[in-house]
């Protein structure tokens, strides 16, 4: 259903998150390996798949209204008169029996119309589903990049410690290591800020893959978030030049793309479409109704024995017109609702999607300065100290440059987080780095349905041919 080119923007390998791996004391987890378990263990997931469960039963039941009433029963009669000394004191009928059968021939479409509303409505539920795989994959994203964030925030606050434990030994006057001092404290408080964030930041990438009693580990840096202590005070070493994603479609083509993808904007079409078949199921009420009917009973008392067969036809027809014409005009009116909104989204995702890519861009372009400034200012406190040493400078402008030099390291870490968000934003969207998901729901939707729940990353991650039968696939390709 998507053909479109297959990106990736941080995950290298889309087989990768129908792989879940049992996490281990120390291991070092993937993108990849952190959706593969929300895959496997998300609640959110589940309910998406037991609405589905529930959509398709209605369809069931929808189909149901062709399907014979048949109705079977079998009981006595004892009876009784204390006071009557004639024949008749005594009545008994054993057994009574009777069977009948119902079937409902024609009602002018209202049926049909019926049926391909749960239907509409049921493909609006398979796309709640996929877009459930595609909002926890957004979500395990966010809060990865997150973690990253306050990881390397953790390793900046360990260097301003250091700067600062090296500034008490400078100080040469007693105000100055008094000041030293103070903000060697307060270096310290930043720190055990940090770790607690970066703590907290784990606690929700874990709430994100629903683990229960997760084990001690590590995360991987991304190629567009690779920061590895870089512009350290005592160890410095500089990344490489940031080179951004290369997206693989033109961007005159991305919104297109987005309206192709958007699961939220196919479950408004197949909503519109079922409201299309309430609509026409309403007009038709009016339609009498052609059944037919047959019954035998059979009873046997103690005065007589009686078969009896019974077959008939029947047309019926029951309308409240004034209701009628009122139930038709507020379900026109919830027609043009639909399709109004379906335009609303549409011209909101332009906006989305075009918002998007002007911060890629705009992150893009402020990573370099951040480098070159992180770059500057690690220079500039070494000049600084060198000078506070031969008394060129005083203690204030050490402590200016030790400041400069902290919060352009943070603005570095802050441009690689806003840069990874803003391709987040893109992806969520148009649902571009995930198509291989779509594919792989369609298929596990069709030929797996009844084993989501248990096997989901294993019926996702099938890769057989297999063939379902041409009506059904003819059916959804239509309501498409």
């Amino acid at each position: 259903m998507f053909l479109i080119s297959n990106g990736v923007f941080a995950i290298e390998h889309d087989d990768d998150l129908f792989k879940p791996i049992e996490i281990k004391e120390g291991m070092s987890l993937s993108v990849s390996d952190c959706v593969a378990n929300a895959f496997k263990n998300s609640p959110k997931i589940k309910r998406k798949k037991y609405n589905l469960d529930v959509a398709k039963s209605n369809v069931g039941i929808a189909r149901s209204q062709y399907f014979p009433v048949i109705g079977a029963g079998v009981g006595f009669y004892n009876e009784n008169n204390s006071d009557n000394i004639y024949y008749n004191s005594h009545y008994r009928e054993l057994p009574n029996v009777g069977f009948t059968i119902n079937k409902m021939i024609w009602d002018f479409g209202k049926t049909t119309a019926y049926i391909k509303m749960e239907e509409f409505y049921k493909l609006g539920a398979e796309y709640e589903f996929m877009d459930s795989l595609c909002s926890t994959l957004f979500d395990v994203k966010a809060k990865y990049y997150n973690l990253l964030r306050a990881k390397a925030f953790v390793q900046v606050a360990q260097n301003n410690v250091e700067i600062n434990e090296n500034f008490v030994k400078l100080a040469k006057k007693a105000p100055d290591l008094k000041t030293a001092e103070l903000q060697l404290s307060e270096a310290k408080i930043n720190l055990i800020e940090a770790k607690n964030n970066y703590l907290n930041a784990k606690v929700d990438l874990n709430n994100s893959m629903y683990l229960e009693n997760p084990p001690d580990f590590d995360i991987q840096n991304t190629r567009t978030f690779d920061f590895n202590n870089y512009y350290a005070y005592n160890s410095a070493n500089e990344p490489q030049q940031f080179s951004g994603y290369q997206f693989s479609f033109p961007r005159n083509k991305a919104v297109q793309m987005a309206y192709d993808n958007s699961p939220d904007l196919q479950i408004l079409i197949s909503s519109k479409k079922a409201m299309e078949q309430s609509l026409l199921y309403i007009k038709r009420t009016y339609f009498p109704e052609l059944s037919a009917g047959a019954g035998y009973g059979f009873i046997n008392s103690n005065q007589t024995s009686d078969n009896n067969f019974q077959v008939g036809v029947n047309l019926n027809s029951s309308v409240n017109l004034m209701e009628l014409k009122h139930s038709i005009k507020g379900a026109d009116a919830q027609l043009k609702l639909a399709d109004n909104e379906i335009t609303l989204f549409k011209k909101d995702l332009f906006y989305e999607v075009n918002r998007a890519f002007n911060n890629v861009d705009k992150a893009e372009r402020e990573i370099p300065a951040a480098q070159q400034a992180s770059k500057q200012s690690l220079e500039t406190l070494k000049l600084v100290e060198g000078k506070y040493k031969s008394n060129e400078l005083n203690y204030v402008a050490l402590q200016d440059a030790r400041k400069d030099y902290i919060h352009s390291v943070q603005e570095y870490v802050e441009s690689l987080y806003n840069y990874n968000m803003a391709l987040i934003q893109v992806e969520m969207a148009m649902h571009y780095h995930i198509v291989d998901i779509h594919h792989k729901t369609e298929h596990a939707m069709c030929y797996h349905s009844e084993e989501i729940i248990n096997h989901l990353n294993e019926v996702l991650g099938c890769d057989e041919n297999e063939i379902k039968a041409v009506k059904k696939n003819k059916h959804k390709n239509n309501a498409l």
